[in-house]
């Protein structure tokens, strides 16, 4: 099946120069690829919609986003109980529970970010 054809209107027919420096064309290229966007499409829309897209967070720091965001909720609850002199008779367990995933989270971050650098 073929691509269906654009009007006149909508064809991007024209083309417009930009000089930049080598330093400035980098910071394009890094901030469309964090986009997950081509840079001449991050600049039309920064520059016709007056603002950049989103990022798009990588698959592993989205997850490890949520187990972090878990983490953090067990961790107030058991402040809050803490603060109130209300001790769960668990907390030693629960409390071993959180530095195990907190060390494998930590693992896995140290190990992708040593893995980009090869």
């Amino acid at each position: 099946m073929a691509r269906p054809k654009l009007s006149e209107d909508n064809r991007r027919s024209i083309n417009f120069t930009v000089r930049l420096t080598p330093a400035e064309l980098r910071k394009l290229e890094e901030l469309a690829r964090l986009c997950g966007k081509a840079p001449g499409s991050l600049m039309r829309e920064r520059f016709f919609k007056g603002k950049f897209p989103e990022p798009k967070m990588p698959k592993i720091d989205s997850s490890t986003y949520y187990e972090l965001k878990k983490i953090g909720v067990n961790l107030n609850q058991l402040a809050r109980k803490a603060n109130a002199n209300i001790m769960p008779t668990r907390i030693l367990s629960l409390i071993a529970v959180l530095q195990r995933q907190q060390e494998s989270i930590i693992k896995l971050l140290l190990d992708d970010s040593q893995s980009e650098n090869w």
